[in-house]
């Protein structure tokens, strides 16, 4: 009885002690464009907005030298929650971004290529660095330029095996590829 409590009390403490990586939820995206507006509305349509990345679960990695200590993962669709903050940034920087194909000045399509997100421990200088890579492909008339775009960034941020923690990292790579996205459209001599 004596050895069943101590190993009770033993479950209890590294029970409690453990942590759970839990998947990044990413609120709804309510990008704060900074860029130009256009002067007069015009009519863009988005044709699709795809996550081309082959695992769209893995987000990253937590390195622990040169071992991966743990798998940064979301379940949300990327595709639906970019395809979201897009046509919000759109619409502030004063396209229509509800546009039929028919009616719309452009077409575009958007492709998430690679969200790679990884938090390393072995410097007190930023330990998170992360970079998203998005391809856009602009129809206007007979004429289609495609785009690339990798935004990336770096901070420090405490210690944690959880996938969420880094939620806000990640919503600023997506709110900061969003807003370049949104300041090229904008500007129609380049895009």
């Amino acid at each position: 009885m004596k050895k069943l409590s101590y190993l009770l009390v033993g479950l209890l403490f590294f029970g409690g002690c453990s942590y759970k990586n839990e998947s990044i939820a990413l609120e709804s995206h309510k990008v704060e464009y900074r860029g130009e507006k256009l002067k007069t509305a015009q009519k863009i349509h988005i044709a699709l907005v795809r996550d081309t990345r082959t695992d769209k679960r893995t987000i990253g990695q937590v390195m622990e030298g040169d071992k991966k200590a743990e798998i940064l993962y979301s379940d949300v669709d990327f595709a639906k929650k970019y395809e979201e903050g897009l046509v919000y940034a759109l619409n502030i920087a004063g396209f229509n971004a509800n546009a039929s194909k028919e009616d719309a000045v452009k077409v575009i399509e958007v492709y998430i290529d690679n969200i790679d997100i990884t938090q390393s421990y072995d410097t007190f200088d930023k330990n998170v660095k992360g970079s998203i890579s998005i391809r856009v492909i602009s129809k206007q008339g007979n004429t289609t330029t495609t785009s690339e775009f990798k935004e990336q960034s770096s901070a420090w941020q405490s210690k944690s095996y959880s996938s969420k923690d880094l939620e806000p990292f990640l919503y600023m790579l997506y709110s900061d590829s969003i807003n370049r996205i949104v300041a090229k459209l904008a500007d129609a001599k380049t895009f």
